[in-house]
């Protein structure tokens, strides 16, 4: 019975490690997917409506709304009531954890239903003063009118993102992730409408994919023993805590939302189509970031948590710096690529329909400079993640803060000086390249120095992002000559010129990742060889489990 003893220790070691590496998998393949549904639904919105005005009032509406849902309810779920819930259900009191979740939602929805009424209320001079200060009198009026149908997506997404919790906290990542991109086919549905419901048809498929999203969640919800509770309010065990963790995050979250109403009402000065572009352009941006720090960030989380929780700094250190390494290593040249191919990458996704020349050339020139901050914006993500590790809510927001008014006051500047869209995404690039930078020193004073060996394999990432930038330049001014319809301008027809426009993208694109690799190998930055090992380790656990199964 002795010799059993180690062979079952092995079993369950290998058995959570498969289970870590599988709930990784899952929740970076819902990134993944989410990230490629989105690109798909915006494919469809700009073949529909091009960027027109109709779509820049849809467009401005969602700071609006997403500020209501984040604010009242995302904060709350994200940061505060997983930690206590999860509590409970370790220590088996679970009609505790069922009346904090019953709680939650009856505040959560009290304070969505009375924050929509509001808006609905006061919703011609809040688009008046915010997001349609630059819309004509036309637009304005749908805009007001579109804001207040879509009203109804936060209360959906609030429930369904406090089910999203709870199934999380019991280890439930799959229904979740499906249910997220439920809502993203909901929106894509609306979007196929829309030839006979214009843009009404997108409104209508937000809110059925908000539904969908809840839905799917309530037969597993049940399954895991959830049942709600009357009478929970702030008196219900567990509230307090809660409310107490989520102060900062609230700030910082409302101040973020403030942030992307500010940019939506400078790009509605710009000009007709200028936010539908920069709708545009962030979403592309968010691809990269959400594949690189969004998926890392969600997987080191938890792992930092415990090392700081039982005192190992020292491992925390490396952990951190190994995944802001990572991130670094794989978003620089994802930065060059998009942006130096930013033109033909957008041609190739948008340029069709109702899309035109006019709104790709729009569109790549905010993509261009969004480009400038990618590193540092998927850096301040994992740094960010450290502090919320070491329970620190407080240090990110005042440095976000500081990012926010950088942003705007830049942003402002910029404008009046007629640099237009660019401008604003320079802005946004700059305030978070601030930002990362305020991170990496007041991270160094709290974990120690980084090191030598950090800043020295940073200095190579970069120089071999240089070569990669040099190469493709150089390609892309060669094939400007042998193939016109690369170039702005109305020379690129759909769909004859797809197919030779995406060969030639494609080649770029592995000859620049050629060029980056190679001379990363040749400085010996090591992260190329931790991408292998990750490879031959995720093979090995497979491996393992097979044999002790």
């Amino acid at each position: 019975s002795r010799e059993c003893v180690p062979t079952q220790m092995t079993n369950q070691a290998a058995n959570r490690r498969l289970s870590t590496l599988m709930n990784t998998l899952i929740v970076a393949a819902g990134y993944f997917f989410s990230r490629i549904l989105g690109l798909v639904r915006e494919i469809i919105i700009s073949a529909q409506f091009g960027t027109s005005p109709q779509l820049d009032a849809f467009k401005a509406t969602f700071g609006i709304v997403d500020m209501i849902y984040l604010v009242v309810a995302g904060g709350a779920l994200g940061t505060a009531f997983i930690p206590i819930f999860a509590g409970f259900l370790g220590e088996q009191r679970e009609e505790d954890a069922w009346r904090l979740a019953s709680a939650t939602l009856n505040l959560a929805l009290a304070g969505l239903v009375v924050g929509c009424l509001l808006v609905a209320v006061f919703a011609e001079p809040i688009v008046a003063l915010t997001v349609g200060s630059g819309f004509d009198l036309a637009t304005r009026i749908l805009t007001v009118e579109l804001l207040r149908w879509m009203l109804i997506q936060p209360i959906l997404l609030g429930i369904g993102g406090l089910a999203k919790s709870v199934l999380e906290s019991t280890d439930r990542f799959s229904i979740p992730a499906l249910g997220a991109n439920l809502y993203n086919i909901g929106i894509i549905a609306g979007a196929l409408v829309a030839p006979w419901l214009g843009v009404w048809g997108l409104v209508l498929g937000i809110n059925i994919g908000a539904l969908a999203f809840l839905l799917i969640q309530i037969p597993t919800l049940l399954a895991v023993g959830a049942h709600y509770i009357r009478g929970g309010w702030v008196a219900t065990t567990g509230v307090v805590q809660v409310l107490r963790m989520l102060g900062p995050r609230l700030f910082g979250q409302a101040v973020w939302q403030i942030n992307l109403i500010a940019i939506a009402s400078f790009a509605s000065r710009v000009g007709p189509g200028a936010v539908s572009a920069n709708n545009l352009a962030t979403q592309l941006m968010l691809l990269p970031h959400g594949l690189l720090a969004l998926s890392v960030g969600t997987v080191i989380f938890p792992q930092l948590s415990r090392l700081y929780a039982a005192g190992e700094i020292d491992s925390f250190r490396k952990q951190a710096l190994a995944a802001l390494r990572m991130v670094l290593f794989l978003a620089i040249p994802a930065s060059v690529i998009l942006g130096e191919l930013g033109q033909p990458i957008v041609r190739l996704l948008y340029e069709r329909a109702a899309f035109g020349a006019s709104s790709t050339i729009l569109t790549t020139q905010a993509l261009t400079a969004y480009m400038a901050g990618l590193a540092a914006f998927t850096a301040s993500e994992i740094m960010v993640r450290s502090f919320y590790a070491m329970q620190d809510t407080r240090t990110p927001v005042l440095i976000a803060c500081v990012a926010v008014v950088s942003n705007i006051g830049l942003g402002y500047l910029f404008l009046g000086i007629g640099a237009g869209l660019a401008g604003l995404a320079l802005a946004f690039s700059i305030a978070n390249t601030i930002e990362a930078g305020l991170l990496l020193v007041v991270l160094a004073r709290r974990i120690g120095a980084f090191g030598r060996a950090f800043w020295r394999a940073i200095g190579g990432m970069f120089l071999a992002g240089a070569a990669c930038l040099i190469t493709l330049e150089w390609f892309h001014r060669i094939a400007s000559i042998q193939e016109p319809f690369s170039t702005p301008g109305n020379l690129y027809h759909w769909p004859g010129d797809f197919l030779t426009q995406a060969l030639w993208v494609a080649v770029l694109v592995l000859v620049g990742l050629g060029v980056y690799a190679g001379l990363a190998v040749a400085l010996g930055i090591p992260e190329v060889w931790v991408l292998a090992r990750f490879r031959r380790s995720t093979t090995a656990i497979k491996h393992t489990d097979r044999e002790t199964s």
